[in-house]
């Protein structure tokens, strides 16, 4: 067996430990003490309810340990958990997804609610694009399930509300939604009783980004729910964490609550710690995206590195003899899954 560096090997630790980070989050976020007061603070339907009749009105949130995009076709065409699957263009998977009733009338509607962990803001591609494709995926997902053939008028609203922990300066601190809105180019408007059953037909789609602090303001924004956010994903004291969602937010903390809590504590604690002693993680607000780039740095001062290429191809392969799928390596080391199904090959071969 190839000896493995000690590259690869703080490298594929880094990886590991991002990884489980990325899962305390997302069973964090899951909670539905946390979730319900994420959809009263963002979803039009639910701010006039208690936190209480929003939980009784959610199924369990169901958590992907997956990673999104594999490109794999599928017979299947829809789950009822995290798990999106379309036989013209392969499987998705969400973080979190769960139905949930809202009241209508004397009795309920149902909705589709999605809700994303995103460390990573200022990728290559479109937050805003990729959101919108979620949010396209989840309604068209429905059909085989919700309704077929012709019947649509039985799809259901989704949400997609995307949790962003180190937005760009421009988006930090803010709350935005995308939806559709009709626009009248000419002739005049029906009444408001018509306007609201002509709404109920085209407002199947909320896109919604809540983009936190960034840095030393974490804890600072005057809205409650980014200012809970931001206590709760970035603090690694579990003695703080616990006396301010107790106290300031009355979430009672069940055996369930403090479990995860200290869990996502302890992670962002380590990686904290590990980052200062290595200089490969300066903790989960740095993200995988700058400690890939010092691991890569300390690479080239070892003498190791001849190039991005090659370290991509070293950390590729180390993740491959710890038994990791393409879609892991591609979803934690930011590699296109194309580039790492061809390396595989390659070592394979």
């Amino acid at each position: 067996m190839p000896e493995v560096s000690s590259y690869e090997a703080d490298t594929v630790e880094r990886i590991k430990t991002n990884a489980e980070a990325d899962k305390a989050c997302k069973m964090f976020l899951a909670l539905k003490q946390i979730t319900a007061r994420i959809l009263k603070a963002v979803a039009k339907e639910y701010m006039p309810l208690e936190i209480d009749e929003i939980i009784s009105l959610m199924d369990e949130p169901q958590v992907s340990e997956n990673t999104v995009d594999p490109d794999v076709p599928s017979p299947v065409l829809h789950t009822g958990n995290s798990e999106d699957v379309s036989i013209d263009d392969g499987t998705r998977f969400y973080d979190i997804r769960f139905t949930a009733r809202v009241p209508k009338g004397s009795g309920y509607v149902q909705m589709i609610i999605n809700i994303e962990a995103q460390n990573k803001f200022d990728a290559a591609y479109s937050l805003i694009k990729r959101g919108i494709y979620y949010c396209s995926r989840l309604i068209s997902g429905q059909y085989g399930t919700v309704f077929e053939h012709m019947d649509y008028g039985k799809i259901q609203k989704v949400y997609s509300i995307w949790i962003c922990t180190h937005p760009v300066k421009e988006f930090e601190d803010s709350i935005r939604v995308y939806s559709l809105k009709k626009e009248m180019l000419y002739g005049e408007r029906s009444s408001e009783d018509i306007e609201a059953k002509e709404a109920e037909n085209y407002d199947l789609i909320s896109l919604i980004l809540v983009c936190l602090k960034n840095e030393d303001k974490h804890g600072l924004s005057e809205n409650d729910l980014i200012h809970m956010l931001d206590i709760s994903l970035l603090q690694n004291d579990k003695r703080d964490l616990k006396k301010i969602l107790g106290e300031q937010y009355g979430i009672p903390m069940t055996r369930e609550i403090s479990e995860r809590m200290i869990n996502m504590c302890n992670i962002s604690a380590g990686i904290y710690e590990d980052g200062e002693a290595s200089g490969l993680a300066k903790g989960l607000a740095k993200g995988l995206a700058k400690g890939r780039a010092e691991g890569m740095a300390k690479g080239r001062a070892e003498g190791k590195a001849t190039g991005k290429a090659e370290k991509e191809l070293e950390i590729i392969k180390a993740m491959l003899r710890k038994n990791c799928t393409t879609q892991e390596i591609s979803r934690l080391t930011d590699i296109p899954i194309n580039k790492v199904e061809e390396i595989k090959k390659r070592v394979k071969s």
